[in-house]
């Protein structure tokens, strides 16, 4: 029998994926001693009294307990820079930053390049700025109120953005090689050129569009799409969605300038959030949590045909290889049949088994739906109840574990 061992880390974290937790906020002024200018935030942290340029940003987290300054909670998380639309602010958009800070994510939405002559240069400049620096408070001394993120920023980041700031994303991430992945939502052109910055970008990205978008429209996208130098790259169509649909739907100067471009809505931001985010957080999930599961998803969702689509594009896949496990690696020396299975398998050690041992079943999710000790060394385990699809069984012997992985049909 085959059998796949899919990441180890991935798999190690199984029991942590869809944990929720608690939104924390902080309001820090971060500072770029290479620039000038900004937009100090009153009443914000203060991360140096040096000068440059001031980057006030807003910074939502998973906390101990939900509100400003608190704690951040244990853990590990990545960090996720969001860039907001021309004059828009980064209030706009509560239902994503609350959404990703809930499942894990340290979102830092700038304030700066918010007055109607925003200069994109330096917007992109910030975006690119802060996914250093939100990833440099895993460290981070001084001030005291900062240092409860100490050791739990893990060191991967994604740049990204809306209208403005998703045009913007392609100027912060353009020959950025310290972030991880770039996402943006019906992107505006920006000068200098995104779309020539898309040709420096070589991290995997997800470009999101709306196809009744009248202000950045399916044209556009597909211009910064086809720049990217990505091997890695997709750009999904929604139907029905607007320029303005991205986000929670109260800002008046995005609602105002799409209607003057006679696209009015067709469905509301509540319904719109839940169609974007699905491909977002999958994609986000696993480039920077690893997590294969959320990668499968992924491309289970752009290969699948759907009536909410209008249309996508992809190239290359976020799915992670699997490597085959030879028998001399499995610790335990499992055997399971049938594999695939309908209503029952059978678990045969090679060996007596001289301690119990423990098993779980995984879903893709990361849910634990089936674990029972095992105490012989031949067992059965009843299956017939679970979904078709793909699982992971964890074999736990004290210090022992291992994988494999089994289809339900």
């Amino acid at each position: 029998m085959k059998k796949a061992l899919l990441t180890i880390f991935s798999l190690l974290s199984l029991t942590h994926f869809g944990q929720t937790f608690p939104v924390g906020h902080m309001s820090i002024n971060f500072k770029d001693a290479t620039r000038t200018g900004g937009y100090s935030i009153s009443g914000g942290i203060t991360t140096s009294t040096t000068s440059g340029r001031d980057v006030g940003t807003e910074v939502y987290y998973p906390a101990t307990t939900a509100g400003n300054n608190q704690p951040v909670a244990n853990g590990q998380f990545p960090v996720v820079v969001f860039g907001h639309g021309f004059v828009m602010g980064w209030d706009s958009y509560d239902n994503i930053y609350n959404e990703l800070a809930s499942k894990g994510y340290i979102v830092l939405l700038p304030r700066t390049e918010g007055s109607a002559s925003p200069t994109h240069a330096e917007f992109g400049a910030d975006l690119k700025f802060l996914a250093n620096a939100g990833m440099g408070l895993n460290s981070v001394s001084t001030p005291t109120s900062l240092v409860s993120f100490n050791g739990k920023v893990s060191q991967k980041s994604a740049i990204g953005g809306h209208s403005m700031g998703a045009g913007s994303s392609y100027l912060g991430a353009a020959s950025n090689t310290s972030i991880t992945c770039l996402f943006n939502c019906a992107a505006a052109t920006t000068n200098p050129s995104s779309i020539n910055s898309a040709s420096l970008i070589t991290v995997p990205t997800l470009v999101i569009s709306g196809a009744r978008d009248c202000v950045a429209d399916t044209t556009v996208q597909n211009s910064h799409y086809n720049a990217l130098a990505s091997s890695v790259k997709f750009h999904v169509i929604l139907k029905q969605l607007t320029h303005c649909d991205f986000g929670n739907g109260s800002n008046f100067n995005c609602t105002f300038g799409q209607g003057t471009s006679g696209c009015g809505n067709q469905v509301s931001n509540s319904l719109a959030f839940p169609r974007y985010m699905n491909y977002l957080q999958n994609f986000l999930d696993n480039q920077l949590k690893n997590d294969c599961s959320a990668g499968q998803r992924f491309m289970d969702s752009v290969n699948t045909n759907s009536s909410l689509r209008a249309g996508v594009k992809k190239q290359g896949s976020i799915v992670c290889v699997t490597t085959g496990l030879n028998n001399s690696n499995d610790i335990l020396n499992a055997n399971i049949f049938p594999n695939p299975a309908f209503d029952e398998i059978t678990i045969k050690f090679s060996t007596e088994l001289n301690e119990p041992a423990q098993i779980q079943l995984f879903d893709i999710a990361g849910r634990v739906v089936l674990e029972q000790p095992i105490a012989k060394n031949e067992s059965t385990l009843n299956i017939e109840s679970l979904e078709r699809g793909s699982y992971i069984i964890v074999f736990r012997q004290k210090q022992k574990v291992s994988y494999h992985k089994l289809i339900k049909q």
